[in-house]
């Protein structure tokens, strides 16, 4: 999952990103940078802007992350004031006519948006990340279908993994273990095995509630 910001260039795009579909970094005059070189790019990063050192190193890095890095299919966040819209991103793709610097949103990648929050709806999960505002950026931790869908329903992890479906009484649990007890002294090897492994998972979900 990746972090973008909607002003580029020192202009607002959010009512651009979200009616055309798109993200994009602000990079006039360095041509279409796709497939990426990190030579060519620095090449060009020299001779358009003049940059050396790490302000050069850390242009090339936030380019190979957005032509690079990020891929089809990935979940993009995009921060816009009060506002975190959650979106799929596509393929990079260079516009041509964009390629000034009144425009400079000549790099972009398609995005389909799923859905936008307030900020303070975002989980404590993310609110670290977007904290750093550092843009582009990579979130480090791998996201999966289900959480993104408590993010996207404004839920948190927790609060998803603490809801029970329903409560079993001390007398039921107490009774099950009995027979598991039971079950350790079979004559068969893997019933054993089976309900050892039973009781001690029950032992080791008691201590961490």
């Amino acid at each position: 999952m990746f972090l973008m910001q909607a002003d580029v260039g020192g202009m607002n795009r959010s009512k651009a990103f979200l009616n055309d579909n798109f993200v994009s970094l602000y990079g006039p005059g360095l041509g279409n940078l796709a497939p990426f070189s990190e030579e060519e790019c620095k090449a060009r990063l020299m001779e358009v802007y003049g940059l050396e050192g790490v302000a050069l190193a850390g242009s090339i890095a936030e380019l190979r992350l957005f032509v690079e890095v990020m891929a089809d299919g990935d979940y993009v966040l995009l921060v816009d004031g009060d506002k975190v819209h959650f979106g799929d991103l596509g393929d990079y793709y260079y516009v041509l006519d964009a390629d000034n610097r009144e425009d400079g949103s000549c790099h972009r990648r398609g995005v389909t948006w799923l859905k936008s929050l307030p900020h303070a709806m975002v989980g404590p999960e993310l609110k670290s990340f977007l904290a750093e505002g550092q843009f582009p950026a990579m979130y480090e931790h791998p996201v999966t279908d289900w959480q993104m869908k408590l993010w996207l329903s404004g839920a948190t992890e927790s609060s998803g993994q603490s809801e029970q479906p329903f409560a079993i009484d001390h007398t039921t649990i107490r009774e099950a273990v009995d027979i598991l007890r039971l079950a350790m002294q079979s004559d068969d090897v893997e019933r054993r095995e089976r309900a050892a492994a039973a009781i001690l998972q029950y032992a080791s979900r008691s201590r961490s509630l």
